[in-house]
């Protein structure tokens, strides 16, 4: 029988399951299977390249969206199916015009997402529950719209090898860290949870810069290019980390054995952290003006 939301959030807890090296290979494998993709098109046109980043992004932020809300919405299989094609829906309408149009366009269309997937569930006898429902229709949409829209636009502005070492590689670093510590033993949790923080954010840091840094800076400047850099992939994987719980819950790690781990669980645990990264990072780059609109 499956439990309430409440419920599954009150099982899992950060490094609470089991499933270790298993659950880190599956996004390992994940990752580089991405970025084969995202790479694929190098030898052809600069458009067709992009072209193929965009579709890329757009059917891994869809597959979030969908497999998270087959974990998450409850009831019937054909009310948690139906619920489930109106998050991706939701989501392919908002990301669509975001990574085609701009940003702008996804704003302008969040109202009428929003008003046909809450006229959704008007029919429904329990409208409180339609709500609740509809509410987690726009949360993972959005969430997963907003994501990809801010990991386009990183790739877009920044570069794809940007995109790979201060995005997708530091979550998979620090969940590395944090198995090695937890196997070693003898440090408490939190402790644990610090020190791979404090290294993976050290780590991806020190990648970027050797990718990204221009030798040439002063070394003021260089300073506080290092210091912001490590604030925003570190403040990225701190809020990793505190909503790692509701990310697990999504992933359906709830009903997962310590060595059952699957694709599923293992693409949407990846998202969360190059989604936050992303987004963290991009948002006071456009602010300076400093990526382009894709």
């Amino acid at each position: 029988m499956r439990g309430t939301t409440s419920e599954r959030l009150r099982v899992v807890r950060p490094g609470g399951h089991g499933a270790g090296w298993l659950n880190l290979g599956w996004k390992v494998l994940l990752a580089l299977s991405i970025l084969l993709l995202m790479l694929i098109g190098i030898p052809v046109s600069g458009a067709l390249v992009w072209t193929l980043v965009g579709a890329t992004l757009l059917a891994w932020g869809g597959l979030f969206a969908g497999i998270a809300s087959s974990n998450l919405f409850e009831g019937s299989l054909s009310l948690r199916v139906a619920w489930g094609a109106l998050a991706v829906g939701a989501y392919g309408a908002l990301a669509l015009s975001g990574v085609i149009v701009g940003p702008s366009r996804m704003a302008d269309a969040l109202g009428p997402v929003a008003a046909l997937t809450l006229a959704a569930g008007l029919g429904r006898k329990d409208l409180s529950r339609a709500l609740r429902d509809w509410a987690l229709v726009m949360a993972l949409a959005l969430y997963a719209a907003l994501g990809v829209q801010a990991m386009w636009l990183f790739a877009t502005g920044l570069g794809l090898v940007a995109f790979l070492v201060a995005a997708l590689f530091p979550p998979l670093i620090f969940e590395a860290i944090m198995l090695l510590l937890r196997r070693a033993g003898g440090l408490r949790e939190r402790l644990r949870s610090g020190i791979a923080l404090l290294l993976a954010t050290l780590i991806g840091v020190v990648v970027v810069s050797f990718t990204q840094f221009n030798s040439s800076i002063p070394l003021g400047w260089s300073l506080i290019f290092h210091l912001i850099v490590g604030i925003l992939i570190g403040g990225a994987l701190l809020v990793g980390l505190l909503t790692r719980p509701l990310i697990e819950a999504a992933s359906g790690a709830h009903q997962s054995s310590e060595r059952s781990v699957n694709m599923g669980r293992a693409l949407v645990e990846l998202s969360h952290g190059p989604m936050l990264i992303a987004l963290i990072i991009y948002i006071p780059l456009r602010l300076l003006g400093m990526t382009t609109t894709g």
